[in-house]
């Protein structure tokens, strides 16, 4: 009997090697294939937008930004100035006054781009910001970088721009908002004083 049941369970288990296999046998869909409009959906493109008109400093709805007890600068954001460009673009332009310690205003138009996932698929475009233009407030003008170019906001981008930080942690931690709204309820709740830090969030 013995000799009969060990061939019976080779046999067995050589046919259930031969079964074919399906995607449902593996961790990956392999006959998936992306469209061209699933492609160009989430791929970025830098939306064109003019430069907002150079602000007021001494006036208008600027919100204090907080980064740290040791940042000697006085950084702060024009609320007005928020806006989300359109897909496939979706980033997130804003004017900044950074004053130094002795009060001298430093602005600049940016964007800030967040990221989709944290895992890049395909070559997708990393959390980065871009700086647009310098402002001239003596001669009431903005000027424009000769060699703009998005940046990478990497692992340490906390030591090397607390300030940037601050922004990436209030726009793209657990989601980007889809609204003006949103993002000024992120900033207020965030960027403050008194926000909760995020910091150790990701270590």
């Amino acid at each position: 009997m013995r000799h009969l049941i060990l061939p019976l369970l080779i046999l067995s288990a050589a046919s259930a090697f031969a079964l074919p296999r399906s995607d449902k046998d593996t961790l990956t869909n392999t006959r998936y294939k992306e469209s061209t409009a699933e492609k160009a959906a989430r791929e970025f493109k830098e939306a064109d937008a003019d430069l907002p008109p150079l602000p007021d400093t001494a006036s208008g709805d600027w919100f204090d930004l907080y980064v740290s007890e040791d940042y000697t600068r006085k950084p702060k954001i024009l609320l007005d100035s928020l806006q989300i460009m359109p897909a496939p673009d979706t980033s997130i332009r804003y004017v900044l006054n950074v004053q130094s310690a002795q009060g001298y205003d430093n602005l600049t138009a940016e964007g800030i781009f967040c990221a989709r996932s944290s895992f890049n698929y395909g070559g997708d475009k990393r959390s980065s910001y871009k700086v647009f233009g310098y402002g001239d407030t003596v001669n009431r003008r903005w000027i424009q970088p000769r060699n703009g170019e998005w940046k990478s906001l990497g692992q340490a981008m906390s030591r090397n721009d607390e300030l940037r930080t601050v922004l990436y942690q209030a726009f793209c931690v657990d989601g980007t908002p889809q609204s003006v709204e949103g993002l000024v309820e992120r900033l207020k709740e965030r960027g403050g004083k008194f926000a909760p830090s995020l910091k150790n969030r990701y270590k």
